[in-house]
């Protein structure tokens, strides 16, 4: 897969950065940082619904990035490889723990957001939390990826007919707890080699869309948060620099 950040405009110096911008991170590395983190996170959250996790696997992708920056800088979009690695990351962890877990989502509001998107937001969260985790992933990476029934299956290594299952039953239920008809599920008797991603006037996926806005809000909104994770890239890059010089000086 090969991509490149859709901004490479270099992040203005904030408080608190310099002593990480200091040598640690790659400046290229630090405005791809900037630029994409509270949109993956956002996407993170949507797909497991509890925020450590998501903070968890967005990190952890990231660090895989920087450990191969020479590489994925290269990509057109390297935030679709960093995406590709917390999606795994994700599933794997949804796999061992069996059921997500149920904590609440810790998230300030956005201050431009109105109180009915607000709503709304928290409205489409509480149901997704209650979906069974293989639904909940099937059906964001189906509206909110655009990805066809056999990527997906291929993406979580289960049979096709299980992904397209998963999303029927995620989308039943979804529209049951948000209140919305029966025509709002377009899918019909679309082949399971169809094209990916819901149909124009999908209400559902419209829904789950403005939710992820939302949430791209508050994040990016977070700055604090945003420096503790840069600095915590930088200290688990020394980390690993050092691992590895211990391990070159070892006597054979």
């Amino acid at each position: 897969m090969s991509s490149a950040p859709t901004d490479e405009r270099e992040p203005a110096p904030e408080d608190g950065d310099d002593a990480v911008r200091d040598g640690d991170l790659p400046l290229d590395f630090e405005a791809f940082f900037t630029t994409h983190r509270a949109s993956l996170l956002a996407r993170a959250v949507m797909l497991c619904g509890n925020r450590q996790d998501a903070e968890d696997a967005v990190q952890d992708a990231f660090l895989a990035a920087l450990e191969n920056w020479e590489r994925i800088s290269g990509y057109e979009q390297p935030n679709a490889w960093v995406s590709l690695v917390m999606r795994r990351k994700l599933w794997r962890a949804l796999r061992l723990r069996l059921r997500a877990r149920r904590a609440a989502l810790d998230v300030a509001l956005p201050s431009q957001a109105s109180p009915d998107e607000t709503a709304q937001a928290r409205r489409v969260l509480t149901a997704m939390a209650a979906l069974p985790p293989r639904q909940r992933m099937v059906l964001v990476m189906y509206s909110l990826y655009a990805m066809t029934h056999q990527e997906i299956a291929d993406d979580l290594d289960i049979a096709a007919p299980t992904a397209r299952g998963n999303l029927r039953k995620g989308r039943e239920n979804l529209r049951r707890m948000l209140g919305l008809g029966p025509g709002t599920d377009p899918l019909g008797d679309l082949p399971l080699v169809g094209t990916g991603g819901p149909l124009p006037g999908d209400r559902l996926a419209a829904a789950l869309s403005a939710t992820e806005s939302w949430l791209d809000a508050s994040l990016g909104e977070d700055d604090h948060a945003r420096r503790q994770a840069r600095a915590d890239l930088a200290d688990r890059r020394r980390e690993g620099a050092r691992r590895t010089s211990r391990e070159g000086t070892r006597p054979t």
